[in-house]
């Protein structure tokens, strides 16, 4: 059943960062209530669901070597280094909609639809899940089959839905109190949390190696 927890932890720290979804989210938040942001953060978990479980299931098709293995391991270090650094560098951003992305706000009915629609409109993100999925699938943690895909993906999508939900709470209950640097020093904790996993991951690695 690792693959559940494994999964769970994936989806939650993934979503950390801030980005579109994340914006969008806490604005709607304010400017609505908690059930539409949610709805958002709903249909963008879902696709997450969606999305690696569709990558897991094509990579079944492949049969990783010990020495592809361990190219894929020292991608996914470089991977979440660069990840976490970019987050421990990136400049403070703010957390208000533009004028042009307001326009395409939809009627509170498609919340649910504006998730899944920023998330399918994100050209990094099949990238990104491609890249975890096969560095996962390199670990060997679990057996890779129809079921582990499902409970993986699913710890996903539940872990992305998560974040989402302890974001809007802790936004709805610290409104007024939260300094706008909140997110931005958040954002950058997050990167260095990234940042020391890569470091691990890589100090595994180089056990597997030269040890």
């Amino acid at each position: 059943m690792i693959a559940l927890p494994l999964g769970f932890l994936i989806g939650f720290l993934m979503c950390i960062p801030v980005g579109p979804i994340n914006v969008w989210v806490v604005n709607t938040l304010i400017k609505h209530n908690f059930r539409s942001a949610f709805s958002i953060a709903v249909g963008g978990s879902i696709m997450d669901f969606v999305y690696f479980m569709v990558i897991l299931t094509g990579l079944s098709f492949f049969t990783f070597s010990h020495q592809t293995s361990l190219v894929l391991k020292i991608v996914g270090v470089l991977f979440l280094f660069l990840f976490g650094l970019k987050e421990i560098i990136a400049k403070e951003k703010g957390m208000e909609i533009s004028e042009e992305e307001n326009k395409k706000k939809p009627h509170a009915a498609s919340f649910f639809l504006l998730g899944v629609l920023i998330y399918t409109s994100n050209p990094t993100l099949i990238a990104t899940m491609s890249g975890l999925a096969a560095v996962i699938k390199s670990w060997h943690a679990f057996d890779f089959n129809f079921l582990n895909y499902f409970l993986l993906s699913l710890g996903v999508g539940v872990g992305s839905a998560s974040w989402f939900y302890f974001l809007l709470k802790m936004v709805q209950r610290y409104q007024n109190r939260i300094p706008k640097k909140f997110f931005y020093h958040f954002g950058r904790a997050s990167g260095v949390l990234i940042v020391l996993f890569s470091l691990i991951m890589a100090f595994n690695v180089y056990k597997e190696v030269y040890l």
